[in-house]
């Protein structure tokens, strides 16, 4: 395995290990969530599934743009908002009980905002934007505006994150909207300029590698025959 591929094994590996602890971490909020609208609760740890089953189909050449353009926008919308989350609330999450844990969390989503930018497909059209936007706005108003009973029996506004306190919520809800129309719109723009960003060298790489391999398995079976 060369150096490259060796690189985005590490990333994929890493991505799906962040994946099952993410849903770990979700498991609480899943449980007391009814069933139809798991979709909209575990923000974070979806968006790094899509992003390394994308990174596969990339890595394997079946890339879909859209598929592609919504996981690079998922990971970097998601990656900032817990950035916000943790900074605006600071004074939960970094108290002596969870300044670690905290830490830890806030060195992963700024790596989950920096694996996004990996997988902007190039040229993207009207059409993936159109599909894509209300996509994160259907999400977005899951997360603020929908209101449901929970398993438990009480009434719970929006399937976001449990946040600490009513107190900036508002801010969080503005963020996460402006987050969604921004991100589509300046990666539909990357799309053209080309992406100069850590880890797209070896992206490309691995896939003139793997394309390399299945030819000459290709070319192998052929002379067999």
């Amino acid at each position: 395995m060369d150096r490259s591929s060796l690189i985005i094994s590490l990333i994929i590996v890493i991505d799906l290990a962040g994946m099952f602890y993410g849903y770990y971490f979700y498991a609480e909020q899943l449980g007391s969530t009814p069933l139809y609208l798991w979709l909209f609760v575990p923000d974070c740890p979806f968006y790094v599934m899509l992003f390394a089953i994308a990174l596969v189909l990339a890595v394997f050449g079946f890339e879909s743009k859209l598929f592609s353009y919504i996981a690079a926008v998922g990971m970097m919308k998601y990656g900032i908002w817990t950035l916000a989350a943790l900074l605006l609330f600071r004074n939960y999450f970094f108290s002596s009980s969870l300044w670690l844990l905290s830490s830890v969390l806030f060195i992963l989503h700024i790596g989950m905002f920096s694996e996004g930018p990996l997988l902007i497909p190039k040229k993207l059209s009207g059409f993936h934007i159109a599909v894509a936007l209300p996509w994160f706005l259907i999400h977005d108003y899951f997360d603020y505006f929908y209101g449901y009973t929970n398993n438990e029996g009480r009434y719970v506004l929006g399937t976001r994150p449990v946040l600490p306190s009513a107190d900036g919520i508002a801010a969080m809800m503005l963020l996460t909207i402006l987050l969604s129309i921004l991100l589509c719109f300046l990666t539909y723009v990357w799309s053209f300029g080309g992406v100069a960003w850590p880890g797209r060298k070896e992206l490309r790489d691995a896939q003139r590698c793997f394309q390399k391999t299945r030819e000459k398995s290709s070319g192998r079976r052929r002379s067999s025959r």
